[in-house]
């Protein structure tokens, strides 16, 4: 039995829909906002990769304006995928249908917003017990889907949508559902969080915002922060024959562990990354030179990036293939980002493109690896490898394959 891809869905700063996020990566397409932002005495003016609210058209749904926008966001990426599925022109059991939610702060912004209302206007908002909950996630979507199957919110930092797929991916494979809609969301364009994150050393500085996110660079120096969701439908290939649905692609392989690395997370060696990506690998049972593209965590700064290529050259055949990041399009979406990766990963897969790396102008000479730069390329691909690093050690990788 192998395990499908039937829709992907997604929403971030480049717009609403997987061919917006695909298109915005193909032509370097970056919107880009700023925030004012006290860090103890500094007030500084921070780019953020935020989502238009134009374009989040939620579909009707009794008690959404109550849900955090983290919540919101995930079910206009989950309802672009469960569509293009077909599952809900299918007969299907709600019992056997999952939903795997993945995030790395959950309801933030909802938990400042009930705590500004409660005290400005001096009432009380009962209805915050609810959805200022984790579980408000993953909940909020099982509602809106109509599904009864399990559902969970997780956090891995910021491999949390890859954990979330995995997990999915278990479910199937154990027979505990036919299928399920995986991924992640996050909104973090917060003050208190992008103040944090400032003060941490890892938010990134250009003249030009849309030059601030500059992954394998030289002159990296940081992050940009993101918002967004990415979802799959991903369900065993008997019950999608058994529907007569279509395949975007095969979810091939799949790993996840941890790298006694501290708080920060990011194992200088790459060696924890390196053997999860291994085990994916041997998952998907091909070879490390089948793999056509790398779609890597790259988020612009200077540590992830050379942990990134350590583990890669770790791995024989692997520092050959070509490597890209598309945090300058969406920003650094933490839990959300390999649900946007995922997607990203599957649309390249079918279209047949490379996607190049926006901002990379001089690779950085310790960075030993195939980075596309430039301009995205035609080929044709048939496997996939999208990569994820977070704090705690935290790290993830899926691997993509064509329909055969």
């Amino acid at each position: 039995m192998d395990i499908w891809i039937t829709g992907i869905g997604s929403i971030c700063s480049a717009g609403a829909g997987s061919n917006a996020l695909f298109n915005a990566t193909l032509k370097s397409s970056i919107n880009t906002r700023t925030i004012k932002v006290r860090s103890g005495e500094e007030q500084s003016n921070i780019p953020v990769c935020s989502v238009n609210d134009g374009s989040l058209c939620l579909p009707q749904f009794k008690g959404i304006n109550k849900l955090d926008r983290t919540a919101k966001l995930a079910i206009a990426a989950a309802n672009e995928a469960w569509l293009q599925s077909g599952l809900n022109e299918s007969e299907i059991d709600p019992d056997r249908i999952s939903v795997i939610a993945g995030t790395s702060r959950g309801p933030v912004g909802k938990w400042e917003e009930t705590y500004k209302r409660q005290v400005s206007r001096k009432v009380q908002l009962p209805s915050f017990a609810a959805t200022g909950t984790m579980a408000a996630l993953s909940g909020s979507m099982s509602q809106f889907l109509g599904v009864t199957g399990t559902s969970l919110t997780l956090s891995s930092t910021c491999s949390s949508a890859a954990s979330a797929i995995s997990v999915g991916a278990g479910q199937i494979v154990s027979g505990s559902c036919d299928a399920a809609i995986a991924g992640g969301s996050e909104s973090v364009i917060n003050e208190a969080i992008i103040s944090v994150m400032k003060s941490a050393g890892l938010l990134g500085y250009n003249e030009n915002d849309e030059k601030t996110c500059k992954p394998f660079d030289i002159d990296r120096n940081g992050l940009v922060v993101g918002e967004g969701a990415g979802f799959l439908v991903i369900e065993s290939s008997d019950h999608a024959i058994k529907r007569g649905a279509y395949p975007l692609a095969k979810l091939s392989g799949w790993a996840s562990g941890l790298s006694q690395s501290g708080k920060v997370g990011v194992e200088e060696s790459g060696e924890g990354l390196a053997k999860t990506i291994n085990n994916s690998i041997i998952m998907a049972q091909i070879d490390p030179s089948e793999i056509n593209y790398i779609n890597a965590h790259g988020t612009g700064t200077i540590l992830n990036d050379l942990c990134e290529s350590k583990a890669f050259n770790q791995i024989e055949r692997l520092s050959k293939v070509p490597v890209s990041s598309i945090k300058p399009i969406t920003g650094h979406c933490l839990g959300a980002s390999p649900g946007l990766e995922a997607v990203l990963s599957v649309m390249s897969l079918k279209e047949g493109y490379l996607p190049h790396t926006t901002n990379l102008e001089n690779p950085d000479p310790q960075i030993n690896l195939n980075l596309v730069k430039g301009t995205s390329q035609k080929v044709k691909m048939n496997h996939v490898l999208s990569t994820s690093l977070g704090f705690w050690g935290n790290h993830a990788s899926i691997l993509f394959s064509s329909i055969s």
